[in-house]
């Protein structure tokens, strides 16, 4: 076997055809699967909820809703249900301007908590904003109504941030 022509066209493979086609085999092989994977995907960035920043967020956000609430039930049914958000900021009734402060403060914290904090905390602020800015605009006639549906929707916020904490819930006082 004196070329190239007369070694491939012979009946008898030579000795290093197998391993040649060996690495071959494997070159090609690792270039397909490479190929035909997809770009890799970044991680998604994982909000820290036990950041210090988070749990404040979840702080601030109660207590608005607690000043809030606290303001409703003071607040004359009458005067609530005449009242308007941008004219009760400017209002000379103390009570009314509260509960104004306290309905922008909750929103502007809730948007807060859109964007940062995870899906069933997301759901149940908008509950308990929902819930608190739909009383303002119908008044509150049974109050202790008023405070039963407060106090649920409340506890559903602190357990879904107590969840996302990695807490456990709360027990009922007996």
């Amino acid at each position: 076997m004196n070329s190239l022509v007369e070694a491939l066209s012979s009946d008898t493979a030579p000795w290093w055809a197998v391993p040649l086609s060996m690495i071959l085999g494997i070159l090609l092989g690792v270039f397909a699967v490479r190929r035909g994977r997809s770009a890799s995907t970044p991680e998604p960035v994982r909000i820290n909820t036990s950041d210090p920043q988070a749990r404040s967020t979840y702080v601030r956000f109660l207590a608005a809703a607690d000043r809030a609430h606290n303001s409703i039930v003071e607040v004359d049914h009458a005067v609530l249900a005449e009242a308007d958000l941008e004219e009760s900021l400017e209002s000379d009734d103390p009570q009314l301007k509260a509960l104004a402060r306290s309905i922008v403060e909750m929103d502007s914290i809730a948007n807060e908590l859109r964007i940062c904090a995870p899906g069933p905390v997301v759901d149940a602020t908008v509950a308990l904003f929902g819930f608190v800015t739909d009383s303002t605009i119908d008044g509150v006639t049974d109050q202790d109504a008023f405070r039963t549906r407060y106090n649920d929707k409340k506890s559903a916020l602190i357990g879904a941030i107590r969840e996302s904490l990695g807490e456990q819930p709360l027990t009922p006082a007996r």
